[in-house]
């Protein structure tokens, strides 16, 4: 990291960028994207990787990774890595030529949805609708969410995706607890009440500050006792309280962001510590 001068020349801003990163560019054009304050700059080229190696893990890698073709050997059961991905792909002499789709451009947007994909879950079982399928269907989508974010953040990291990663985890986390629990003695009061806890969860990804955060968070240990009560089983119980956790979890990312978010400093704020740095 080096400190620059950001030039304004008339209505424009200019910076210089670092000589021994900008001459690694093959293309006069960059790509600038940015978050709040924060601004990116990268070139407009595309990723590739050849591997000799076949496996649907490697797929599922590459469409984390970022990239934009993955080029593999047909055998090796790479279709089955297809399947958990958004991809198109074709065969060129024995080898798998993988060309990775994206369908979000928001990593909000993908936390945001999954996040919903619970809450809609949990409502389903806790009315009697939700189905083996529909638990399967949202526990696979929850997974591939989880993917895009890590790869949106591959390709346009930005200072909330540490955040948006997090948040990614824990709600594919609660989802794939939801699962286990579904395949064990469950009550509908059980799926009440982790209902409820999404339910304040998701009004806190709508509407965050730190009050209704903390106050969500000091009631954490109560309905992690009443799940406990709750459960049928010492293996429902456990999943039934990883569930709380992780939404607990979250809880405290959207609080980290939250702060994030309002600690703007102003400009001669900034001159100010900048000159006590020297």
């Amino acid at each position: 990291m080096e400190r620059r001068r950001l030039i304004r020349i008339r209505g424009s801003y200019l910076v210089y960028l670092p000589k021994k990163v900008a001459a690694l560019y093959e293309t006069h054009d960059v790509i600038v994207y940015w978050e709040g304050r924060f601004v990116g700059v990268t070139p407009p080229a595309r990723r590739r990787y050849a591997c000799n190696i076949s496996a649907p893990q490697i797929v599922v890698a590459g469409y984390a990774a970022g990239l934009d073709e993955l080029y593999i050997p047909k055998n090796g059961g790479a279709a089955k890595g297809l399947e958990k991905v958004y991809a198109e792909w074709t065969e060129e002499g024995g080898l798998l030529k993988i060309r990775y789709i994206d369908k979000y451009a928001d990593k909000s947007e993908v936390v945001e949805r999954m996040l919903k994909i619970a809450l809609y879950l949990l409502e389903g079982l806790e009315k009697g609708t939700a189905t083996k399928k529909t638990v399967e269907a949202a526990d696979n989508e929850t997974d591939l969410l989880r993917l895009t974010v890590n790869r949106l953040c591959a390709r346009q990291p930005t200072p909330k995706c540490a955040f948006y990663i997090q948040l990614a985890r824990y709600y594919e986390r609660a989802v794939d607890h939801i699962r286990e629990l579904y395949a064990e003695s469950h009550t509908p009061e059980l799926w009440r009440l982790l209902y409820n806890t999404a339910r304040e969860l998701a009004e806190i990804h709508n509407r965050r500050n730190v009050e209704d955060i903390v106050k969500f968070l000091s009631t954490i240990p109560s309905r992690r006792f009443a799940v406990m009560q709750t459960a049928r089983s010492e293996l429902a119980m456990l999943h039934a309280v990883r569930v709380v956790d992780y939404f607990e979890n979250a809880a405290e990312v959207y609080l980290d962001l939250t702060l994030y978010d309002n600690a703007e400093i102003t400009a001669e704020e900034a001159a100010r510590h900048s000159a006590e740095m020297r």
